[in-house]
């Protein structure tokens, strides 16, 4: 998967009006809560096999934070 198609599917996911992009500060958006951690735990686990936890999406700050965590699976 590519940074650009992530984050297009990280836009739908949350439900954002707004583009996404790798610098965008999560926890500044309003969709960023625990629904949208719920998604991203799914997502993760459905893409790539990898468990994440709630703590795990905790420490996330922007959008590079999240494809940092991806392990490579998104270049």
């Amino acid at each position: 998967m590519t940074k650009k198609e992530f984050l297009c599917s990280l836009q739908e996911m949350l439900q954002c009006s707004e583009a996404i992009e790798e610098t965008t500060v999560l926890t500044d958006l309003e969709e960023w809560d625990s629904l949208a951690f719920m998604v991203l735990i799914a997502f993760f686990d459905k893409s790539w096999g990898q468990r994440i936890i709630f703590d795990d999406l905790k420490s996330i700050r922007t959008a590079a934070d999240l494809i940092a965590m991806t392990r490579g699976a998104v270049a």
